[in-house]
């Protein structure tokens, strides 16, 4: 599985009164597997031994890590892994146990990226379209747009599909003119920083 996330720091979004120490890698990987072996039913034959290797996850893949705004001390976790002959991305919720971490639910809301980044990334965006045009009027007038625009909603973000990280939402943004609602595919880079997918990626 191609590294997505060579050398990422875990980061986080507080709550307060939450540790600000999100699960390791290694901690993660564990839960997930205790989880599995929890689940797991007793092989009938070797050939129930072979399907429950080839369906283990392996090849683990650590995306950011955000505090969870519904259960107080758990994290929510981007993974990515290896089932079978295919790479699944999910968010994961873990919680505290001991002195470990227990994996409490599958599939959970993906984060949603702060208005100010959001804006950031759009400016940028507008950016790489005004340098396309070559007509100077429909150039300034985008930059110029670009300038005002305000980020009026972030919504319905999830994961665009399990076979990748990227994170689609549905950004409402405008001016005092006009606005509208457009999807945006974001990922994260190797700090857990929110960037624009690159084109055609998810868009």
């Amino acid at each position: 599985m191609k590294p997505l996330f060579p050398t990422l720091v875990l980061t986080l979004m507080p709550l307060p009164g939450v540790a600000a120490t999100p699960p390791a890698p290694a901690q993660i990987e564990a839960a997930i597997m205790a989880m599995i072996e929890a689940e797991k039913k007793p092989a009938a034959s070797a050939q129930d031994l072979l399907l429950q290797s080839m369906f283990t996850p392996r090849g683990f893949e650590h995306g950011p890590c955000f505090a969870s705004t519904t259960v107080t001390g758990a994290y929510e976790c981007l993974v990515g892994m290896e089932i079978g002959l295919k790479n699944r991305y999910r968010m994961l919720r873990f919680v505290p146990q001991g002195m470990g971490w227990t994996m409490q639910r599958a599939d959970v809301d993906a984060p949603v990226p702060p208005r100010e980044r959001v804006r950031e990334l759009l400016i940028e965006q507008l950016g790489h379209r005004a340098a396309s045009i070559t007509d100077a009027a429909a150039r300034d007038e985008l930059r110029a747009f670009q300038q005002r625009v305000q980020i009026l909603a972030v919504d319905d973000c999830e994961l665009h599909s399990t076979q990748s990280p990227d994170i689609r939402c549905d950004i409402t943004a405008g001016d005092d003119i006009e606005r509208g609602t457009y999807p945006q595919t974001y990922v994260f880079d190797a700090q857990g920083q929110w960037q624009n997918a690159a084109p055609g990626n998810g868009r």
